[in-house]
């Protein structure tokens, strides 16, 4: 299983992993757990991590995890090259092409999958076939997939953690402008990021507004502008908040939620300088998945600020 293939073969492994999560492994007509399902590892003192991610951030997070007691990068799967050993940290660690042999070889607890929401439900469905356990690290799942990820995670009795932002200032910001949306009627969010960023808006504004959103009795409003000289000047919309996306080289990840009123304004802002930022939050979210059974979504769930 490529992490990068056509649309039509997707789809079609997509099925097959579907199609395997629906056939629970049954002993003497009792279900399955996570331990026997795959080998038992010996000799291991920490959690045995994947990861499978493209960019930077997979990159940093990789090696901020290699320093973590109780943490143990057993693999790690990148779209280009071959199969090689590389060293993380103190480690030499195999980097797979495929994702699918880098799950059966490396045998991990937890598949930490920062790729791209094209290739996470993927994933993440092969992870849990496998016994193992997936934390998504990936911005723009959709509540679909979502949905699908949670009964996955519920039929194996596995835990998993879906995340769209690690950091947690960012999740801070988001509890904060959820409580802020309770008193003030009008919002804008703008959030930056690097100019190679694939997707926008980015999944932590999106899900900041549905936060916004479900903490208000009503809707935010937006006034329209009589003339428009240039196309999509105002930006987008979701829950009556308006939202910008900047694309500029030099930029990592920040994020700025304005609230309006009679006579004020509120600006809260989160700026991540570097991608150490989100390891606290990587640890944080591997472990969860470990002790628990079920999909939590969000980071400020686990901090306890989120329902």
């Amino acid at each position: 299983m490529k992490p990068v293939s056509g649309a039509t073969g997707r789809g079609d492994r997509l099925r097959c992993l579907r199609m395997r999560m629906r056939r629970v492994c049954v002993a003497d007509g009792v279900r399955a757990d996570a331990a026997t399902m795959r080998p038992e590892m010996s000799g291991q003192s920490g959690i045995r991590v994947a990861v499978a991610g493209f960019g930077r951030l997979a990159s940093d997070v990789t090696r901020g995890l290699a320093t973590v007691d109780g943490m143990d990068i057993v693999g790690i799967a990148r779209r280009q090259g071959d199969d090689e050993t590389i060293r993380v940290g103190e480690t030499l660690v195999t980097r797979y092409r495929d994702v699918g042999t880098m799950i059966r070889e490396s045998r991990p607890d937890v598949l930490l999958e920062a790729t791209l929401p094209e290739f996470a439900m993927e994933h993440s469905l092969a992870a849990l076939a496998s016994g193992v356990r997936p934390v998504v690290a990936t911005s723009g799942v959709s509540d679909r997939d979502l949905e699908e990820l949670g009964r996955a995670c519920a039929d194996r009795s596995l835990g998993g953690v879906v995340a769209p932002n690690l950091s947690v200032g960012a999740v801070v910001l988001m509890h904060l402008a959820a409580i802020a949306g309770r008193f003030f009627e009008h919002a804008d969010i703008i959030e930056y990021h690097r100019h190679r960023k694939a997707d926008a808006p980015s999944g932590t504004a999106v899900h900041t507004a549905r936060l916004m959103q479900r903490e208000r009795e009503g809707s935010f409003t937006r006034v329209p502008s009589r003339t428009v000289t240039v196309p999509d000047v105002r930006g987008g919309e979701a829950n009556g908040i308006g939202i910008h996306s900047i694309r500029l080289p030099g930029l990592v990840a920040h994020q700025e939620v304005i609230f309006g009123g009679t006579g004020q304004t509120l600006t809260l802002r989160h700026d991540a300088m570097s991608n150490d930022s989100y390891v606290p939050g990587a640890v944080l979210a591997i472990r969860h998945a470990m002790e628990t059974a079920g999909l939590t979504v969000g980071l400020g769930t686990l901090l306890g600020l989120e329902r």
